[in-house]
């Protein structure tokens, strides 16, 4: 394109065969009903099925209006975002998932919200009960919840937003072993908005968020983002002391008043719980030094295998 499009859409695609056409085309729709100038970069996260072969369909219609970017590997969504954000030219910068829940149509309401309050971010808020299934519902949840209290994310966010470029160019040379998009981006401002959308159940194939990887995922964000862990630590530590202090009051008032003998159990208890403890401990503090020694080897957050343009 010979000028900077007004917004730029970043789509992280993983296995979306199915669907990237339709959305890319609801897209084009949307943007032409705005008359607004626009660009699509869709990144492939290493999908198992044949969903670079169609996004190589859709570059053919679409032309300079779309770049994709295919990974050598699966990085995950929110590295993938990170890829896309250093290919955006737009003023704008609009996240989309690639599975249709979200309504592409729904983007002239973000764009409205963001002239009107002049915000540095919109996020796409739902309208209804999220059609998700319970499992992540729950995991959404307790996540959002964690770092409303514990960290800097806002509460409310979802994956339908719309970013100034002010606010992306902050962050999209960011390194990081772990990355969470929604914690970096409420780092760089707080002039945050809300925007109801529609959210509509998922049409073809299954969430790529199990339980198990929504666990591994919590956790990594967990120890990447928060001192939860250590202050757990800092806390439990200080309980069992005077947990044990008290015990050792005890154990003392029985063998002083009583003449009972301590006790081989006691003993043994006292010696398993310490050591739990210091294990357990000693198990956080190596979970924050092993993400240090991460970052000062500097690995790249993702590494690129194609790049159509």
């Amino acid at each position: 394109m010979s000028s900077a499009p007004q917004y730029s859409v970043v789509v992280p695609v993983f296995n979306s065969e199915k669907t990237i056409a339709e959305l890319c085309q609801r897209i084009e729709t949307t943007f032409n009903k705005m008359q607004a100038t626009f660009e699509i970069i869709l990144v492939n996260d290493n999908s198992n099925d044949s969903s670079w072969e169609e996004i190589r369909k859709v570059k053919v219609n679409f032309g300079t209006k779309l770049t994709a970017i295919c990974l050598r590997k699966n990085f995950g969504q929110h590295k993938a975002l990170l890829c896309g954000f250093q290919y955006a030219q737009g003023e704008y910068v609009i996240t989309l998932d690639d599975d249709l829940q979200f309504f592409p149509e729904d983007i002239e309401l973000l764009v409205q919200r963001i002239y009107t309050t002049q915000a540095d971010m919109v996020y796409g808020s739902y309208q209804e009960e999220r059609q998700h299934a319970r499992i992540r519902k729950w995991g959404s949840s307790f996540v959002g919840y964690l770092f409303e209290k514990f960290g800097n994310t806002v509460g409310e966010g979802s994956s339908f937003k719309i970013i100034h470029r002010s606010v992306i160019e902050k962050i999209k040379y960011y390194n990081h072993s772990f990355t969470f998009i929604d914690e970096i981006l409420s780092w760089h401002t707080t002039k945050i908005e809300w925007q109801p959308v529609r959210h509509a159940a998922r049409r073809e194939g299954q969430s790529g968020y199990s339980f198990v990887k929504l666990s591994f995922l919590t956790l990594n964000l967990i120890f990447a983002y928060t001192t939860v862990p250590l202050r757990f630590m800092t806390w439990f530590g200080f309980a069992s002391f005077w947990v044990c202090l008290l015990l050792v009051i005890f154990f003392i008032y029985q063998k002083i008043a009583l003449g009972a003998p301590l006790g081989f159990t006691a003993i043994i208890v006292s010696i398993f719980m310490s050591t739990g403890l210091i294990l357990f401990s000693l198990g956080i503090i190596g979970e924050y030094l092993n993400r240090l020694f991460a970052l000062q080897h500097k690995k790249p957050p993702y590494l690129i295998r194609e790049i159509l343009r």
